[in-house]
């Protein structure tokens, strides 16, 4: 367990955080870690370790996963019925997440134009 996550089991424990509070925090916790594996990601590229680099993208994408199943969770209760009183935590984890999806998918996008420049730098050395 990281530091993120013993963060929001003691509010959880101490404080009885609402149930959207600590939806969003897990939604902000998986986007964050989602973030940092691509990130990891891209420092790969530098050397053109392209096993590695997909390797990271692959614990972003699940991270993000993660992400979204919590967030799926929240809206489908609010559609059976379930109201939530309007959160800026929640707002700030959806933004987050928004953000490290675009953030995968532009380094998925990247990870293949290093793969075209490697190729084309080597062609003529195979």
């Amino acid at each position: 367990m990281n530091e993120q996550e013993n963060t929001v089991k003691q509010y959880e424990e101490e404080e009885g955080l609402p149930e959207l509070a600590q939806v969003a925090m897990r939604v902000v916790i998986d986007a964050g870690d989602a973030k940092i594996a691509a990130e990891q990601a891209l420092k790969k590229l530098h050397t053109f370790d392209f096993t590695g680099a997909e390797e990271l993208m692959e614990q972003a994408f699940a991270q993000l996963q993660k992400a979204h199943d919590a967030q799926t969770e929240v809206i489908q209760n609010e559609a059976a019925g379930t109201r939530y009183e309007n959160s800026f935590i929640f707002n700030h984890a959806q933004d987050t997440m928004m953000t490290a999806m675009t953030q995968c998918s532009l380094t998925r996008e990247i990870i293949e134009l290093y793969k075209i420049l490697y190729r084309e730098i080597h062609k003529d050395k195979a």
